[in-house]
């Protein structure tokens, strides 16, 4: 029998077993394998728990969607903003001569002075002359005060200090038959207001302003009804505003102004000028409303004070 028959099946030979062991042990050149898809891994251990998807819904507002009307939109894609320039901008400078300058500083300024002429010498007759003029001068003076002295003593015109102004006959001071009734009452005290002109801006100042309510004639009684039939604004002097008043009048009218005029709506007269007066300035318009507010609060604080109801259910009464 040959050495090869009695060789075993299996060889056990210790030196044999690491034949092949690099080639065993080394990778192959391929990609690595692709890890194991576990997306649907809690499906696969829960079949049962596995949420249906969404058919629909309601929104906030109420209205009911399906899963079928939903579109998709294409994507947009937005430009990015360059980004900002970081960089130091280049800046060129002229170039300074420093010695130059430093010359240049050390140089004393000129100064151009004007020349100085000697003062001529006083002239003996010129001197002379202007002793003799200041002589005559006072002389004249002298002879004036001793003339005045001598004659009667110098008296005022009596109509030059009369300090009341010639009463005007259109304006009686009582009322009269046939006279217009006029009631005039200060509606603000003057006032200043900034305004451009040529020369740049300047502050305006305005003469306290009045309102002016006339009546005609009323027959045999000088009560004025509650709508007068003028209204004015005037921004003159209280002794002016009657003469002011005549130049709405008929020629030859008399107008009779009262001295009172507690029981006259000023309220509703300021209101006549307020609302129909188109050329009236900032100032005066807000000095019409305050005028306006303030005799409305006037009249509500007369009729809480004046009036009352004595018995509950009964007639308001006049205090």
């Amino acid at each position: 029998m040959s050495d090869t028959d009695r060789q075993p099946a299996h060889d056990d030979d210790p030196t044999h077993a690491l034949d092949d062991f690099v080639r065993r042990m080394r990778q192959p050149a391929g990609p690595p394998p692709l890890a194991p898809d576990l997306s649907d891994l809690a499906a696969r251990l829960h079949p049962q728990a596995t949420p249906a998807k969404p058919r629909g819904g309601v929104l906030r507002s109420g209205q009911r969607w399906d899963a079928d009307d939903v579109e998709d939109v294409p994507v947009v894609e937005l430009p990015r903003p360059a980004p900002a320039d970081t960089g130091i901008p280049q800046v060129t400078l002229p170039i300074v001569d420093l010695q130059a300058e430093q010359l240049l500083s050390a140089l004393q300024p000129a100064l151009d002075l004007p020349a100085v002429q000697d003062a001529p010498l006083p002239d003996g007759d010129a001197l002379a002359a202007a002793t003799r003029g200041a002589r005559d001068f006072a002389a004249s003076q002298w002879d004036s005060d001793a003339l005045a002295a001598d004659g009667p003593v110098w008296q005022p015109d009596p109509t030059a200090l009369q300090l009341r102004p010639a009463a005007n006959p259109r304006l009686p001071a009582h009322w009269q038959l046939g006279a217009w009734v006029g009631a005039l009452r200060q509606v603000f005290d003057s006032a200043t207001e900034f305004v451009t002109t040529a020369n740049g801006p300047a502050v305006e100042t305005y003469a306290p302003h009045r309102l002016l309510l006339l009546w005609p004639p009323q027959g045999d009684t000088p009560a004025p009804g509650r709508w007068p039939q003028q209204a004015r604004l005037l921004d003159v002097a209280a002794a002016e505003a009657g003469p002011a008043a005549l130049a709405g009048l008929p020629e030859g009218a008399l107008l009779w102004l009262m001295p009172d005029g507690s029981d006259i709506d000023w309220a509703l007269g300021a209101e006549l000028v307020l609302h129909h007066t188109p050329g009236l300035r900032p100032f005066q318009i807000d000095g019409l409303r305050a005028f306006i507010a303030s005799q409305r609060e006037a009249v509500f604080a007369r009729i809480n004070a004046g009036y009352h109801q004595p018995v509950p259910g009964g007639a308001v009464l006049r205090r």
